[in-house]
Order: C-alpha cells, then structure tokens, then sequence
C-alpha cells in the first residue's frame, strides 16, 4: 500500500491534480500495482480525506502531545519518537499530527515502520499542501529514495 502512496506523492506535486477515484485506480492498475494493493491505498487515503474539521481547541494548543496507551502499545518507538519530534519542531501542525496518527493506526501493525511513518508524513503533508523546511522533506524522501548518499 505505501508503494502507491510513494508514487501518487512523486507523480502528483499537488494533490488536487489527482485524479478521482476510478481514474486513479485505472492508472495504478496501468503502471503494474495489484488490485488489492490499489484498493487499501485508495481506502487509506479516502479516510484522510474524510477527517473532518477539528475542534478549535486542538487546531491552536501548543500543549506537548501524550501518546495514548494504544498508540504506545501500538506503534514501535522509532515511530513514535519521528511524529513527536515533527510536532516539537513545528514540521506539523496538531491537526496534520492527529491525522498522521490516526492514519499509523490504521495500519496493520506489523507495518507501522519508519518509513511507513515518513510516508504516512508526506501523505498528509501532501494533503494539506503544506510547506516542508528542506531538512525535512530531505529526511521524509528517505523512504521513497533510500538514504543520501555520504559525499
């Protein structure tokens, strides 16, 4: 599934070029991804989709974030420690971090990796259009292009 998360990201800059739902799924089908494969992905980003206004409160607190038990239970602590250090240095907002959350969740646990983490960032970024600092969006792109090479 984080296959075509990672290719819908790269091919489409601005995800209001997507195309819907049909049309995307005939072009994923077109470039090799299985139908099962095509199917969760686009549930997963449908559900993001659908999350809906927060309340005014979450949207403007700068109140540090504690994990619930699920989620500590829930999501390996490399995963944890990535989403609470995006929310410290302010990478995210707590509406972009409630729904990364929300969408880690979501998946099967024995895919809630590192990398399934940066993806699910850029997923949400990408939703929102959002602006990403360069070191960032460097260490976001780790799990689509593999690390930077050392120079």
């Amino acid at each position: 599934m984080f296959d075509v998360i990672a290719f819908l990201v790269q091919e489409y800059r601005d995800f209001s070029a997507c195309p819907g739902p049909d049309d995307l799924a005939r072009k994923l089908a077109a470039v090799g991804f299985e139908d099962d494969v095509i199917h969760d992905a686009l549930d997963w980003l449908s559900s993001l989709l659908a999350q809906g206004a927060v309340p005014e409160v979450l949207a403007e607190s700068r109140l540090p974030r504690i994990l619930t038990e699920e989620e500590r239970e829930g999501l390996p602590l490399e995963v944890q420690d990535f989403v609470l250090f995006l929310d410290r240095v302010a990478a995210v907002n707590n509406v972009q971090r409630e729904q990364i959350l929300d969408r880690l969740m979501d998946v099967p646990p024995d895919e809630r990796s590192l990398d399934a983490a940066r993806l699910t960032v850029l997923a949400v970024l990408w939703r929102h259009a959002a602006e990403v600092d360069a070191l960032i969006a460097e260490e976001l792109m780790v799990a689509i292009d593999g690390p930077m090479p050392l120079q």
